[in-house]
């Protein structure tokens, strides 16, 4: 299974905008693009998806921008590549007869995916780009 770079985007821009959790001020789309190798007018419409998906909002006006709709602790990857690419592996990769003895097994492969995904939060991302960044002296 490959994830769009669509989604690929959404998870960059949210990222970003769980980086910025606690700023009272929103975070522009044009700032999130510079800032994670985004086209500007592609992420506009990702950002679109993601406020109908409930995962971000918007303030609008000169100073507006976006803020995260929930904390991102409560934010899984798989909100985020549901609200972009839609259910996990559905249709089947094969539904005809001919494939049907492997259906129980792509179905399980999807289960599996998607528990990944449930348990994995923009704030584990976040904390965990984190750790990797840090210097020791």
């Amino acid at each position: 299974m490959n994830i769009s770079s669509r989604c690929e985007y959404a998870c960059r821009a949210m990222v970003e905008l769980a980086r910025q959790e606690h700023q009272e001020d929103p975070i522009t789309a044009l700032r999130i693009a510079e800032k994670r190798g985004i086209p500007e007018k592609y992420l506009v419409h990702i950002l679109l998806q993601l406020k109908r998906a409930g995962l971000v909002r918007s303030v609008r006006g000169a100073q507006g921008g976006y803020h995260l709709a929930r904390m991102a602790s409560d934010i899984t990857l798989c909100d985020i590549v549901k609200a972009i690419d839609g259910p996990i592996l559905q249709p089947l990769p094969v539904e005809d007869p001919y494939g049907a003895d492997l259906e129980p097994t792509w179905r399980e492969v999807a289960r599996g995916f998607e528990t990944v995904l449930q348990r994995t939060t923009v704030r584990d991302i976040v904390d965990s780009a984190s750790k990797v960044q840090m210097y020791y002296i």
